[in-house]
Formats: C-alpha cells, sequence, structure tokens
C-alpha cells in the first residue's frame, strides 16, 4: 500500500518551531513512506537564511523518500512584478535557487502519481478578488494547470493513486471563512475533473480531512495546518500520513504533544475510493 507523507506551511523564520521541524525530522528518518509531499510556503519573507533552512529540510527529506514540493505565496517575491509588470518569473528566483528550479513537478513512484500546481502567482490580474486583503495572499489555478494535471493523470500506470498537491487551501476555511483561490467552489469541480483521487493542499493553518463529491467523482482532501506559533484556532501543530489501495484511502492526522517534544499519531479517517 502506497504511503506517503504530507506536511505544508513550514514558514522558516520568525513564526517557525524548531522544535517541530527537528522532531518531524526524525519522524521521516524512522518512518517508512514512499513519498514525502511539501505543500508549500517554505519560507516567511522569501529571505536567504530561510530558504537555506529549508533547503536543509528538503535535502534531509531527499535522504529518505523522493520528495514532491510547490511554492506557496510566501514563497513569492510578488512585488518584483506586481500585476505582472516587470518580470514575474524574477519572483520566484529565490525559491528557484534553494529548493526546485521545477514549479509543477511531477513524480512516479510505484503505485503512485504525484502531479503539482503552482497556485501561487503573486498579484496578478487573475488573482484580483473584491477584497483588498486577499491581494498577494489568494492563490489561483488557471484552466490551462488543471487540463496539464488532467494529462498527466491519463498518462499514468493503470491503478495508480493520482495525487493533486498545490499550495492554496481548496476548500473553504471554516473559521477563516475564506477561499484559498480566486476560483472559489469552481476550482473543487476542476480538481475532480482532473481524475484525481487526492488533494493535498495547505495554506489556511486550520487542518481539514474532508471526502469530497464534485462532478459525479469522489476525492479526498489533506490539508495539515502549520509547524509554527500561528495555527489556526489554537489547535496543536499536525501533518498528516496518507496510505491507499483500489479500495480505501486513509489520511492519518500526527499531532504535536508539547510535553513530549513530539508528533504522535491519531486515529486515522477512512474513506472509499
Amino acid at each position: 500500500m502506497p504511503r506517503l507523507l504530507h506536511v505544508s506551511d513550514l514558514h522558516f523564520g520568525t513564526p517557525s518551531v524548531p522544535a517541530q521541524v527537528e522532531a518531524l525530522e526524525a519522524i521521516i528518518g524512522r518512518e517508512r513512506v514512499d513519498a514525502i509531499v511539501i505543500s508549500g510556503d517554505l519560507s516567511q519573507r522569501t529571505r536567504v537564511r530561510e530558504f537555506a533552512r529549508a533547503r536543509d529540510f528538503v535535502r534531509h527529506a531527499e535522504s529518505f523518500a523522493p520528495v514532491l514540493v510547490v511554492p506557496g505565496n510566501h514563497d513569492v517575491a510578488w512585488w518584483i512584478a506586481p500585476l505582472g509588470l516587470g518580470s514575474p518569473q524574477a519572483m520566484y528566483a529565490r525559491y528557484r535557487a534553494f529548493i526546485r528550479g521545477e514549479l509543477e513537478p511531477v513524480l512516479r513512484v510505484p503505485g503512485l502519481t504525484l502531479v503539482g500546481l503552482n497556485s501561487a502567482h503573486g498579484i496578478r490580474p487573475w488573482t484580483l478578488t473584491t477584497r483588498p486583503r486577499d491581494l498577494s495572499v489568494v492563490g489561483a489555478l488557471r484552466p490551462s494547470q488543471f487540463s496539464s494535471a488532467r494529462r498527466e493523470f491519463d498518462a499514468s500506470p493503470r491503478g495508480d493513486i493520482k495525487v493533486l498537491v498545490f499550495h492554496h487551501n481548496l476548500l473553504r476555511g471554516r473559521l477563516s471563512r475564506r477561499w484559498g483561490l480566486a476560483g472559489r467552489a469552481l476550482a473543487i469541480e476542476q480538481a475532480a475533473m482532473t481524475g484525481a483521487d487526492i488533494v493535498l493542499c495547505g495554506h489556511d493553518h486550520e487542518a481539514r480531512i474532508e471526502h469530497v463529491s464534485s462532478g459525479g467523482r469522489r476525492f479526498v482532501v489533506s490539508t495539515p495546518n502549520t509547524l509554527t506559533d500561528r495555527v489556526r484556532g489554537g489547535a496543536n501543530a499536525q501533518f498528516n500520513v496518507v496510505e491507499a489501495d483500489a479500495l480505501v484511502i486513509a489520511v492519518e492526522p500526527w499531532v504535536w504533544h508539547a510535553p513530549q517534544q513530539t508528533f504522535y499519531p491519531a486515529r486515522p479517517e477512512r474513506f472509499a475510493r
């Protein structure tokens, strides 16, 4: 049964909790997983020292399993090219230098096809909403990106678990009441049309594990919160471990326990595939 570890919103810098990161690094070193997914916001302010620590974390993870990582809005120097004025590609210069040159990676391991999409575009016409506080924060996924993901999944070996990865929360936050993507609920339909069995995302700092139905399809959404002091609602930090076979998808939350200074697995949630 393929098994992957999903963490998001590490925010290396001021809000990061080093003890949580170190505990996760130890768990990565001893738990068997087939892939590790980091769904964005590795830095806090795109500073060199933040990306340098993020690079060390990614390299540590890579020594134990293949890693797929996508950028988050905090990894993008949006002020370099607001509304596309300037060089949009320059917004990702430090992310590419320290983390990955590819913004939309594809990872294939036995039993799993993982497709990453870049939802962090800075301030562009297609990210604008009527809420001023969404500027540079809200994400977007364009129809061409969803189409590209579908092509990758269509090329997968028969029976592969298909995993779609991006940064911004697909579902509306229960506590924040905010959509992560400018497409709002339409993005749920578009994600379903890719053929994904599982969607991994982050951004809202609120843990969610949901079974979603749209367009005649069902898929599971895994959203950890954050390994920082900015967990929404005062919850404990969390990452998720996902397992799947032909019949069942299981998402197991690993929750921070401060007295023991480590994460412990909680009861997994299981869904029919």
